[in-house]
C-alpha cells in the first residue's frame, strides 16, 4: 500500500507499508505480533536528488490495519518536529552539558515556558526575533507568566 504523494520540507515524499505477521518465539521478543516497515522515496525539490528510506517497527497487536499505522507513525513524527526541532534549532538543547543537580530539568522547563510563549503571543515571527525582543520586554513577559492569565498577542 502506497499514500498518496505528499509535499513537505521542500521535498515530495511517497511512502509505502508493508506488514510481516510473526511469532514472538521467531523474533525472540515477548508479545510481538506484527513487523511493519514504512518505506519513503522522497524527491527535494530543488536539486531533483532522489532519497530513499526505511523504518521497521515492531507491535504487539496482531493484523494492525496499514493506513492506521502510516497514521500513527505520522503522528509519532509530528512530535518531533513540533517540539524537539525547535528546542534544538533554537536553544540549541542538544548540545547543552548540563550535569549537576536539577539544572537539566530547570533549563528544560525555562525552555518550554519560552517555546509556549512564542507560539501563543508571536506565532509568526522566528523564534530567535522574538527572543531578541523578549529580552528587552521581559518584565511583560515575566508579568503574563505571573498573573496565569491567558496569553494573547502583545504589542
Amino acid at each position: 500500500m502506497y499514500t498518496p504523494c505528499e509535499l513537505s520540507h521542500g521535498r515530495i515524499d511517497r511512502r509505502g507499508i508493508r506488514t510481516l505477521q510473526v511469532d514472538p518465539l521467531q523474533v525472540n521478543f515477548p508479545c510481538i505480533r506484527t513487523i511493519v516497515e514504512i518505506v519513503r522515496d522522497s524527491t527535494d525539490k530543488k536539486s531533483n536528488g532522489q532519497t530513499k528510506g526505511r523504518r521497521l517497527f515492531m507491535l504487539d497487536t496482531p493484523h494492525p490495519p496499514p493506513a492506521h499505522l502510516l497514521t500513527s507513525v505520522r503522528r509519532r513524527w509530528n512530535v518531533e518536529n513540533k517540539n524537539h526541532h525547535p528546542r534544538d534549532a533554537t536553544f540549541l538543547e542538544d548540545k547543552a552539558r548540563c550535569r549537576k543537580g536539577n539544572t537539566t530539568a530547570n533549563l528544560a522547563l525555562l525552555r518550554g515556558i519560552c517555546l509556549n510563549l512564542w507560539r501563543k503571543t508571536s506565532p509568526d515571527t522566528p523564534a530567535p526575533a522574538f527572543i531578541a525582543r523578549t529580552q528587552k520586554k521581559l518584565d511583560a513577559y515575566i508579568g503574563v507568566i505571573g498573573r496565569n492569565q491567558r496569553l494573547t498577542k502583545m504589542q
